[in-house]
């Protein structure tokens, strides 16, 4: 009977270690920051990306009119260098001090 006692409180601890760990590496701590920014999770793939064909509708198909609500800048061929230490992340450029 002890022997299960003993067994019931080691399951307890060893539930209570793997909830705290899950919630350590969850939350966003900076320890995993270098571990999780190495890993490619495909932000930089708009720059491989190619032009596709517009979609054609039918002749009889009527179509609403498009009215853009923003414009769209022209790019001039370079693209941003806006990646993280690894290379393999999209990364935003640190925004001006303000003091």
């Amino acid at each position: 009977m002890t022997k299960l006692i003993i067994i019931g409180d080691f399951m307890k601890i060893l539930h209570m270690i793997a909830l705290t760990v899950a919630v350590a590496t969850l939350t966003g701590c900076a320890a995993t920051k270098s571990v999780l920014a190495k890993r490619d999770n495909g932000s930089l793939d708009y720059r491989t990306a190619k032009t596709l064909d517009p979609i054609k509708l039918p002749v009889n198909q009527p179509a609403a009119e498009f009215i853009p609500l923003y414009q769209t800048p022209k790019a001039n061929g370079a693209l941003p260098n806006f990646v993280n230490e690894s290379g393999k992340q999209y990364q935003l450029p640190r925004p001006p001090s303000v003091r």
